[in-house]
């Protein structure tokens, strides 16, 4: 087996210089290595662009090589008939190659093929990554050269071995190659085993010219940031190594996205973590405070929309908006401003509310639209109804918000009636505004709470007794047809222990997860009556992250099966992912002691 290999995590920061090579090439009977036996082997040793070794010899393949193997290489059966088999050539070679970092040309070929020998004969394989050189040559010469085959950088690098398909002569050209390619490596910033990994890994078009901004970064775990001339915050990520991945955007990455970024970075800074979870939650702060324009994660609630009804307005109409922001009451969030459009839409079949977006004070008056005449708005423009009829009119709206079961049925009935006149293409428009309105929820505003009266007071009893700690409160994204029941027309408060459903809440003190149909804004209200100080309301994925699911899943994988790793993951995806997982339907809050200035997985401004 091959013992103490230098390509290891700890060990990336090697210099080139100290690093040992094994320059390997293989002549064998096909290009399976299922099917297929190697014929011959050679390999070179290299340090600092010195040759502290060579192994040669031929291989005995115990099957018959192809006519159009030997007429390439001259390799015949009569040639290998008295070469030792490949049982005796690999412990030897192991041996030889102990403690190098593996190096071929197309090096996959190589690495593969020794690999399935190596486990057939019970030895361990290889430690990965190999390097490859015409991989690196992509990096380092192209587009210099006009392919990367072996025959043409050793032309190239003018190498006094000269590529014959033949292992020793192959190996010793692919030496001087990668000699070659490591000087021209150093001068564009690759110094190190992990320098190296990375360049090889990288795709794309290479960026050498920036990356001497990595340099100064240290080899620790932390938070980087790429900036553009201006100095905005262009890109926010994490890394166990800073000055590795950082140098790893530079050395290539096919993707149009990180070539539009690095294209506008003019500095990039570092923010030294102790802990992976320490990163995670900086990182996630720098994306809130600065919300670079390359980082999608992070952000995603920049999607969501909300219906805003403002009071404040002489003759009120429905917004779609951004955020919850301000005075008036709030219908959302809703995944995406498409479907708070659809919603509105909905809301306006219904309700005769003005559409106009004019500004109007009381006496504002303007020539009105075709919706007058067709008595789908009150028209106030043209002062045919009163403001106090108007204002009528809005509070029915909000009315039929808090408790939306009449709402839904008419909206429902005229989808049913619109299909029964064959109008399909309506009846599927209706179909979708009603969807949309179904799913909607009410984090804030000033209406009716459907929260049941006997679980307010127990979360404002609860508040009152609180004396530490906190409560987490999970609010589990239930349809709005299946909340608003006829059966849960004034809400439900039960207890669950153990999974199973009880109607005593208090049976069980301290063991009992109780569950309601509520609206937060109210809980938040009982909940400040009664002295607590409110956290919240998060998606449950980005509460997960902040308490570091991620970290916790990477630590149990490592002791895992490669199943049970499989589950480990889908399970991390259910509870953190989108629809269908549990992400961002689920929300999660928490109502803490006043004493406690902060709760895990909260901060400062989601405190109130």
């Amino acid at each position: 087996m091959l013992a103490e290999p230098i390509q290891t995590t700890l060990e990336d920061g090697v210099a080139l210089s100290d690093v040992e090579f094994v320059v390997v090439d293989l002549e064998t009977t096909g290009g399976s290595p299922a099917d297929s036996r190697i014929t011959e082997v050679g390999a070179v040793k290299l340090r600092g662009g010195e040759r502290t070794g060579t192994f040669e010899t031929l291989v005995n393949p115990q099957v018959p090589i192809p006519r159009q193997i030997t007429h390439l290489t001259g390799i015949d059966d009569l040639a290998v008939a008295g070469a030792p088999p490949i049982e005796w050539v690999l412990p030897s070679f192991v041996e030889f190659a102990r403690g190098c970092v593996f190096v071929a040309h197309n090096a996959t070929f190589d690495f593969t093929f020794l690999n399935v020998a190596l486990r057939r004969l019970d030895y361990d394989p290889l430690p990965p990554p190999p390097v490859c050189t015409a991989k690196l040559a992509r990096r380092v010469v192209w587009p210099d050269v006009p392919n990367v085959r072996l025959q043409t950088l050793a032309q190239y690098f003018r190498t006094a071995s000269r590529p014959s398909h033949r292992a020793m002569p192959d190996a010793e050209a692919c030496a001087e190659v990668l000699h070659g390619l490591l000087e021209l490596a150093g001068r564009l910033g690759i110094a190190t085993l992990g320098d190296l990994h990375g360049a090889v890994r990288a795709r794309g078009r290479p960026n050498f010219g920036k990356i001497a901004l990595a340099e100064h970064l240290p080899s620790a775990p932390g938070v980087y940031l790429f900036r553009n001339r201006a100095g905005r915050v262009l890109y926010v990520g994490k890394s166990k190594d800073l000055r590795s991945r950082v140098k790893s955007y530079f050395y290539g990455d096919g993707r149009k996205k990180v070539e539009d970024l690095l294209a506008e970075t003019a500095s990039v800074d570092g923010v030294r973590c102790d802990t992976e979870l320490e990163s995670l939650v900086v990182e996630a702060r720098l994306i809130r405070r600065y919300e670079p324009k390359y980082n999608r994660r992070g952000k995603t609630w920049r999607r969501y929309a909300y219906l805003r009804i403002d009071h404040a307005e002489a003759y009120p109409r429905i917004k779609v908006v951004r955020e919850p922001k301000g005075a008036g009451a709030y219908l959302g969030p809703f995944p995406s401003s498409h479907l708070a459009r659809l919603a509105k839409e909905a809301l306006e079949d219904v309700f005769p509310i003005r559409r106009c977006t004019r500004a109007m004070r009381t006496a504002t008056r303007f020539a009105p639209c075709a919706l007058a005449d067709m008595h789908r708005c009150l028209a106030p423009c043209d002062g045919r109804v009163r403001p106090e009829r108007y204002e009528e009119l809005v509070r029915s709206l909000l009315s039929s918000l808090s408790t939306p079961g009449g709402l839904l049925g008419t909206l429902e009935a005229r989808m049913r009636d619109l299909a029964n006149q064959e109008r399909f293409e309506e009846a599927a428009l209706a179909r979708d505004r009603l969807r949309a309105l179904a799913e909607a929820r009410f984090p804030e505003g000033d209406y009716t709470s459907e929260l049941n009266p006997a679980a307010e007071a127990l979360i404002e009893h609860l508040s009152r007794r609180l004396a530490s700690g906190a409560m987490l409160v999970v609010d589990y994204g239930f349809p709005r047809a299946e909340l608003y029941h006829p059966q849960r027309a004034r809400g439900t408060l039960m207890g669950h222990y153990r999974h199973r459903a009880h109607g005593d809440p208090l049976r069980w003190p301290g063991l009992t997860d109780l569950t309601a149909h509520v609206d937060f804004a109210a809980l938040r209200a009982a909940a400040r009556r009664g002295g607590a100080r409110w956290h919240g309301l998060l998606p449950q994925g980005q509460f997960l992250h902040r308490l570091g699911i991620a970290v916790r899943a990477d630590r149990l994988k490592a002791a895992a099966s490669p199943l049970q790793a499989a589950a480990i993951d889908a399970a991390v995806q259910r509870l953190t992912g989108p629809a269908p997982g549990m992400g961002e339907l689920f929300k999660v809050a928490a109502l803490a002691h006043p004493a406690i200035p902060a709760l895990p997985g909260f901060e400062a401004e989601e405190i109130r």
